[in-house]
């Protein structure tokens, strides 16, 4: 019969059988290992040291694969590689086990897949990269620039002119050229407005000098009363004799 080759589930019950402090060490070297349905890495290798304690077995060790990925720049497939360090403590008998991945079964096997899966998973970068300084594509034509260098210009014309059909940078330049146009004719106004300004400001000068003539007070003749014109012709001739019988 056909058995399924898993050699991240491991067979503990000699451990099991041990006291406290025994340990073994298990090394690893796959070419391919599918943790998984839907997940498998290549090139996978490492060593742990497995060591019994009261509360079930100490797994510590690490491990190194590659995932099959894709650059970020420059969309190539690559290898992209994982480094796990593991250190934890796999609790037996498994019913006292609060995680169940981290938990010896009943028939004595330690599972390592699952726990290994979750680390894999949480190592991935989110932007993978083929190497740290790839160039990536070129943003006008494509070109892989870790390859060959662009000679073109960095930026072509946003559209093309096609019978009579402007182009995309066409309204931006149009709209920029009003602009101009409105900041030339607000400028060619101001003069008018500072002249303006200036004859309103002339008017209310003398219409502040009429004012204060106006309320000036007249001067007192000698011996303290006031001279008007009333008082000036009557001092010019001679006061007339009654008339009265």
């Amino acid at each position: 019969m056909h058995t399924h080759y898993r050699p991240l589930r491991l067979n503990v019950g000699f451990l099991l059988s041990q006291s406290a402090g025994y340990g073994r060490q298990f090394d690893f070297r796959e070419s391919k290992l599918s943790l998984g349905s839907d997940l498998q890495v290549e090139e996978f290798s490492g060593s742990m040291q497995l060591t019994r304690t009261p509360q079930g077995i100490v797994a510590k060790g690490d491990f190194f694969a590659q995932n099959p990925a894709e650059c970020a720049r420059c969309l190539k497939p690559f290898a992209a590689p994982i480094a796990i360090h593991l250190e934890d403590l796999f609790v037996y008998p498994p019913q006292n086990a609060t995680d169940p991945l981290l938990a010896i079964g009943e028939d004595a096997h330690l599972n390592l897949e699952p726990l290994l899966r979750e680390y894999v998973l949480i190592n991935q970068p989110t932007r993978p990269l083929c190497r740290p300084d790839c160039k990536g594509l070129c943003p006008v034509c494509g070109n892989d620039l870790n390859e060959s260098e662009c000679f073109h210009p960095e930026e072509e014309p946003a559209g093309l002119v096609v019978e009579g059909i402007p182009t995309a940078a066409e309204p931006v330049k149009q709209k920029q050229s009003a602009a101009s146009e409105k900041s030339a004719a607000s400028k060619a106004h101001a003069p008018a407005k500072a002249a303006g300004a200036k004859s309103v400001s002339s008017a209310k000068e003398k219409t502040a000098k009429k004012k204060t003539a106006i309320k000036a007070p007249r001067k007192k003749a000698p011996g303290g009363k006031k001279t008007s014109a009333a008082g000036k012709s009557a001092g010019g001739g001679k006061k007339k004799p009654s008339t009265k019988k």
